[in-house]
């Protein structure tokens, strides 16, 4: 009996299986021709980070707003030891989500700088800064 490997050799033309040219799909075709479709793609590509990153600045000013509520609220009802901790605490917490909200508006800045330059200039020079975010 044979093993998968001969039998899934075995039931290839010879040329396919030596990677014959016949077999070869690398096409030569100008760099030109596709270079629409990759600007419209880097486009769609920017877009959807845009939307992303608004999406996600919506949530955290949700939940700095969710803990502004809850920090009148208890604010209202405590003795003034606790209000002084629960201050603290909401301070902490606020100072952390204008913080993420300031990142991630800095973010937001850099896909639209990007959107702009993609669409008058064409393709970056670099494409790979687009993707590694």
């Amino acid at each position: 009996l044979m093993d998968r490997s001969e039998m899934s050799t075995l039931a290839l033309p010879f040329a396919i299986r030596r990677g014959g040219s016949d077999t070869n799909l690398n096409v030569d075709v100008p760099d030109g021709i596709f270079d629409f479709q990759k600007v419209k793609l880097n486009i769609e590509h920017v877009q959807q980070k845009i939307l992303k990153i608004t999406e996600q600045i919506k949530i955290e000013q949700t939940a700095r707003d969710e803990n502004v509520a809850e920090y009148l609220k208890l604010a209202d009802s405590a003795d003034k030891q606790q209000v002084a901790r629960i201050k603290h605490v909401f301070e902490k917490k606020n100072q952390k989500s204008a913080h993420s909200i300031a990142q991630l508006q800095k973010k937001l800045d850099q896909y639209h700088k990007k959107l702009k330059e993609i669409e008058q200039n064409g393709l970056l020079k670099n494409t790979k800064d687009i993707s590694k975010d």
